[in-house]
């Protein structure tokens, strides 16, 4: 229904009125008596006219509004949404899903009738409109529970869904986690539980847990959670397998009392490259299915440990306190070079060996005045192309440090050798930058304006143009404008700089005064270092060319999707690149080409590959310059997730539904369900009024009209002799 009211913006209703009983006042008046003399019907076609025109320039200038109010009644909806995932089409102790699920839905449906929305769902969520429930097919490979809710609750139609009734296993195996969601949406999630909640007699690997990164001849934690249940007392074996080959056995007490246990392997990788590492579990029972016997994930092995370069002046704290704060990480191997002599170093000669491979420099209190020009001039030409975190010290020489101008974010412009302690003056936005992160909240400020001071030569530095200062320094309480830590991303090159030494004080002298104050000791430099080296040591093709599989792990018959992401040596996305994928498998190779989806990225997807391991190396190129490759692997299995589903998951369809004010019910209680569904008041008619507003005096009628008066009344007055 729609009404409709006039309102003025400059004034009230009856002050428009008045003055237009004035104008009409004015207008007689002004015609009572004319020279020469008219006849009454003449005076009054003249006032009348000019009335007109008068009304219609003050109606105008009272600024006139029509203001449209419609107000309507809308009726939630209801939206059913089926599983149709490959799980729904199991055959539980004593409920065949299939036959149960079309059953309720068309139970349902004739219940609901015209109120309700059919859509059906595995991965995705997409409208059902076949016309009866036997054409039901249970083929999805995943099932996302979660995506479903989310989808109608974002859906834009006349009329909102108020509530979501869902026709399912309840077992959500992909994407986010349903309960959020339900939480978030506003909506009465019901569900219809499909299948047997009592268990079978079975065991299965539940998940397999190792590191996504590991290092060849280092060990590496595997770990697998097996749970059973309806089993007889005996032995198991859990056998760890590298690539199908068998790696170590262990033995597996089972139990006729339902549980679940944690077994932990030791693996050494001996070759680099990616890893499927499997668990399996070898049973001599009957169980129900032994489809969910193995699990497994992917390993990427590098061939060696990352290497920074640390070289020094001279041995100090600095050098000790830093290099152990880079070997906490066990993927890094710190290659040490401390100058003993203007020839020598004490680990050894600053060869081509220790400069080979290199991923990050750390000069500290180098180079010195006893540095030879020799390994001045190699170093410099290797930080070239090797990012670099530089520590001063305070015999360090500045003239052969220009050497490295093009390698550190800064340039001298005076130094004189005497000492001062100044502290780091730390501001919330620098915080921000993740090689300043301690804890990650706003008291980072805090810990590093607390840090006790270090030492720094009386200098003078500038920072290079497209540096960034992330932190200024105090001398005492006293600020000044230079920086004390500075960071350049240049290229594939990056810089960062410390300009002061005796940083090992942050450590043991910060850690004191907490403890003494009785605060939780926060390791600054530990987490400074170890940020710095990370930020330093990216590879360039890992930022700026990723390329993977849309999972690990595919059904057979399932379709086989990549998905890339493209940058150019600025970071600037790429949308015009050639992207391939070479996907090497059990039946020989097969390229893929990528297509552009926008904004850098890229999509394909393949029909459905025979089962078995695959690995791939994609490579990213324009105009035949290479962008940067990335590699991985993917497995294709005869048995897919869903069907490792064995029982019904009522425990999560009965919390989605108590935390959303909904219900739960097995089959033979749908009859139930509708009937609170009804009574829901999410349901219940909701009056929605809109207001529009037009501004009528933007209009140019009114002047229009007024005009035409006051012209018709001057030529009646040329015609009548009137002056």
């Amino acid at each position: 229904m729609e009404s409709f009211r006039i309102a003025f913006g400059a004034g009230t209703w009856w002050l428009s009125l008045l003055c237009m009983l004035i104008a009409a006042c004015a207008a007689w008046y002004s015609y009572q008596t004319t020279v020469p003399p008219l006849i009454r019907r003449d005076r009054l076609l003249l006032a009348l006219l000019r009335w007109i025109g008068l009304s219609m320039l003050l109606f105008t200038l009272f600024e006139p509004l029509l203001r449209i109010r419609q107000s309507d009644a809308t009726e939630p909806r209801i939206a059913i949404a089926i599983d149709v995932s490959r799980s729904m089409n199991m055959v539980d102790r004593s409920v065949r899903r299939p036959e149960s699920a079309r059953r309720v839905v068309d139970e349902v449906v004739k219940w609901l009738g015209s109120s309700a929305d059919v859509f059906v769902f595995d991965e995705s969520l997409r409208a059902y409109r076949a016309p009866n429930p036997d054409s039901l097919q249970f083929t999805g490979y995943r099932s996302n529970v979660g995506k479903a809710i989310r989808t109608l609750a974002n859906m834009t139609t006349e009329a909102p869904y108020g509530a979501v009734l869902l026709i399912t296993d309840g077992n959500h195996n992909y994407g986010d986690q349903p309960l959020y969601v339900a939480e978030k949406s506003g909506q009465g999630v019901y569900a219809i539980g499909i299948g047997d909640s009592i268990a079978p007699s079975d065991a299965k690997v539940a998940a397999v847990y190792a590191g996504g990164l590991a290092i060849i001849g280092q060990p590496v934690s595997v770990g697998a959670d097996v749970s059973y249940l309806g089993m007889t007392n005996g032995i198991a074996d859990v056998v760890l397998r590298d690539n199908g080959m068998v790696i170590s056995r262990q033995q597996l007490l089972l139990s006729t009392a339902p549980g679940s246990k944690r077994v932990q392997f030791t693996w050494t990788p001996t070759s680099d490259g990616i890893h499927k590492v499997s668990i399996d579990l070898v049973t001599n029972q009957k169980e129900y299915t032994a489809r969910n016997n193995s699990a497994q994930t992917f390993v990427r092995v590098q061939k060696n440990k990352r290497k920074i370069l640390l070289v020094a002046g001279a041995p100090s704290p600095d050098v000790s306190f830093v290099k152990a704060a880079i070997e906490v990480d066990p993927t890094r191997d710190v290659v040490t070079r401390i100058q003993k002599d203007a020839a020598s170093f004490y680990e050894g000669a600053l060869d081509a060996a220790a400069l080979q491979d290199v991923q990050a420099i750390v000069l500290i209190g180098y180079p010195s005045a006893a540095s030879s020009g020799e390994s001045v001039d190699k170093l410099a030409e290797l930080a070239k192309r090797t990012s670099v975190l530089f520590v001063p010290s305070y015999q360090v020489d500045y003239a052969k440090l220009a050497k490295f101008k093009d390698a550190i974010p800064f340039t001298v412009k005076s130094n004189r050798p005497q000492e001062v302690l100044v502290s780091p003056d730390v501001s919330l936005r620098s915080v921000a930058d993740p090689v300043m992160k301690v804890r990650g909240d706003d008291s980072d400020v805090d810990q590093w304006n607390q840090l006790p001071p270090i030492y720094r030569t009386e200098m003078f530095v500038e920072p290079s143009a497209d540096a960034v200062t992330l932190s200024m320094l105090k001398v005492g309480s006293a600020a000044l404008d230079e920086p004390l830590i500075i960071k350049r991303e240049r290229g594939n090159v990056r810089s960062l700089a410390i300009i002061g030494y005796g940083i090992y004080r942050w450590k043991l002298m910060g850690q004191g005064q907490a403890a003494v104050r009785g605060n939780a000791v926060v390791d600054v430099l530990q987490s400074f270092v170890g940020n710095s080296i990370a930020w330093l040591a990216v590879t360039d093709d890992e930022r700026r060319v990723q390329i993977r599989s849309t999972h690990e792990l595919y059904a057979s018959g399932e379709q086989v999707g990549f998905t890339a992401s493209v940058q150019d040596q600025t970071f600037t996305v790429v949308d015009d690149a050639d992207v391939t994928v070479d996907i090497t498998g059990p039946q020989g190779s097969k390229k893929v080409q990528l297509a552009s989806i926008g904004n850098g990225n890229y999509m394909a997807t393949l029909s459905a590959l025979p089962p078995g391991d695959y690995s791939y190396r994609g490579a990213a190129s324009k105009r035949g310059l290479s962008l940067g490759t990335d590699n991985g692997r993917f497995t294709i299995e005869n048995t897919g997730i869903e069907e490792t589903a064995v029982t019904m998951n009522s425990s999560l369809l009965n919390i989605l539904a108590q935390r959303t004010g909904g219900m739960f019910v097995t089959p033979v209680h749908v009859a139930d369900l509708i009937d609170r569904i009804r009574k829901d008041a999410r349901l219940q008619s909701v009056v929605r009024t809109s207001d529009r507003e037009h501004a009528l005096y933007h209009l140019p009628w009114f002047v229009a009209i007024a005009l035409t008066s006051f012209a018709i009344e001057w030529f009646v007055r040329k015609r009548k002799g009137l002056v």
